[in-house]
């Protein structure tokens, strides 16, 4: 097989070519000062440490304690769990810690494989690195070290860093012996790995992308996807009294995410209204959950009051009542969840339930897709285009509705209808309509990308 094209685009292959929109330049110069201050932090800890001998090499197989570090939000922290099951797969004596934000502890708890949890306080440290910026004393570095010697008292053996942020390199520079991941080369270095600069490249043009996000993680760490996926064992925590019914009454019941991470992604309340309205009327036994923010209790009482009052009962409202561990209770009580928002979307998959996820704006089923077999995606394919995000004009309502009764369906107009699928070298997604067959491209670029196994 003739190896693949792997040319990117010049500004997607080293982080400092980067660029932004201009509506974006005040936060893209306070990002730079951030940055700035990060590196000082990171020189001046350096320093009387211990030499960090950053090389592009891969762990010995005598290793035995590693930290997996992922610092973004929890889509992406549930999008971790196959490069951990890969590593488990491959040496299953390794000890394997997960460094992750202290806001998502709870969920990291939760994923198989992970021995500790060590939570990282992002604000602190973003104050740190901006008073390293401005003016850089002693005592600012005694904080650090001091936090730094309370994650681990001894080096991990190899940080496998999965984020293209300063804070995530430091992290793994200052808490272990090597570094996988992201970065070749010394953690103040900006030469991308071949993996990571894939991952950059994809972001800005994802026209012909076929690899899962989550793949992706498992080829920046020098692994391949793992054979088996178990889902996450969710603990059996109480919920709020007047919520204990959810799942456990007659239903079967239906989560709707009635928010989303990103404001250009929030389905309109009057499609929700729709969509709830059709379901109920087409399935008499059924209940809604609606599942979200605090910060968007009111959405979910706009949808409700926009309701017949014939089927207010039928809906129930858990918007901000829930904590993250309560969330993935609901989320695995129910038979189907519906939404836009990707993060609750993934939590829900990796639990065991099925997942019909509406995808638009940013959000590509290809790189962001539920991970697993047996989940539907609605791709937007046309619609308004503002700043190259597109807005749907229509929703695919009564083909979501037709899904759930277990009909034929197939892409509509400005949509595309995706099912998942999975197998040696990860998720993969074929239209409805079509015979399920990984696409061709995949294997080369792992060919192309891949290095020697872990």
């Amino acid at each position: 097989m003739s190896r693949p094209d792997l040319r990117l685009p010049a500004c997607c292959c080293e982080a400092s070519r980067l660029r932004r929109p201009a509506g974006n330049m005040m936060r893209s110069r306070r990002g730079r000062r951030t940055t700035t201050g990060w590196i000082n932090l990171a020189r001046r800890l350096q320093g009387g440490k211990r030499s960090l001998p950053w090389k592009p090499l891969l762990p010995s197989r005598m290793m035995q304690r590693v930290l997996v570090i992922q610092l973004a939000r929890l889509g992406d922290l549930i999008q971790t769990i196959p490069t951990i099951t890969s590593l488990k797969e491959s040496h299953p004596d390794w000890h394997v810690d997960l460094l992750c934000p202290a806001s998502l502890e709870p969920i990291g708890r939760l994923l198989p494989g992970i021995s500790r949890v060590v939570k990282w306080d992002g604000a602190a440290w973003n104050r740190r690195a901006m008073k390293a910026e401005t003016e850089l004393r002693t005592e600012h570095l005694g904080e650090a070290d001091a936090e730094l010697r309370a994650v681990t008292h001894e080096l991990y053996d190899c940080a496998f860093v999965l984020n293209q942020h300063a804070r995530a390199i430091l992290a793994g520079a200052l808490l272990a012996k090597k570094s996988i991941g992201t970065i070749v080369g010394g953690p103040l270095a900006e030469k991308l790995s071949p993996w990571a600069t894939y991952v950059r490249a994809v972001a800005t043009d994802r026209e012909n992308n076929r690899i899962h996000l989550a793949d992706a993680f498992c080829g920046m760490c020098g692994l391949v996807p793992p054979k088996r996926l178990m889902p996450i064992e969710v603990p059996s925590v109480p919920l709020p009294v007047d919520l204990d019914p959810i799942g456990q009454s007659e239903g079967p019941w239906i989560a709707l995410l009635v928010g989303a991470g990103d404001q250009e992604r929030l389905v309109p309340v009057t499609a929700w209204n729709r969509l709830i309205t059709a379901c109920l009327d087409a399935f008499p036994r059924r209940r809604i959950v609606l599942v979200g923010h605090e910060c968007e209790q009111e959405r979910a009482r706009s949808i409700q009051e926009a309701l017949p009052p014939s089927l207010m009962g039928r809906v129930w409202d858990t918007t901000g009542r829930l904590s993250l561990t309560q969330l993935a209770v609901v989320l695995t009580r129910c038979r189907v969840v519906i939404g836009a928002d990707t993060g609750p979307l993934h939590l829900a998959a990796a639990a065991g339930t099925q997942v019909i996820g509406w995808y638009f704006a940013r959000a590509r089923v290809h790189e962001t897709g539920p991970y697993g077999s047996n989940h539907w995606v609605w791709q937007a394919e046309n619609g308004e285009e503002e700043k190259g995000l597109i807005r749907p004009s229509r929703w695919p309502i009564e083909e979501t509705i037709a899904l759930l009764s277990g009909q034929a369906v197939t892409s509509v107009e400005n949509w595309s209808l995706w099912a998942s699928h999975r197998d040696r070298l990860g998720a993969y997604y074929v239209e409805a309509g079509h015979e399920p067959i990984a696409p061709p491209q995949r294997e080369q670029i792992w060919q192309g990308l891949q290095l020697s196994p872990v």
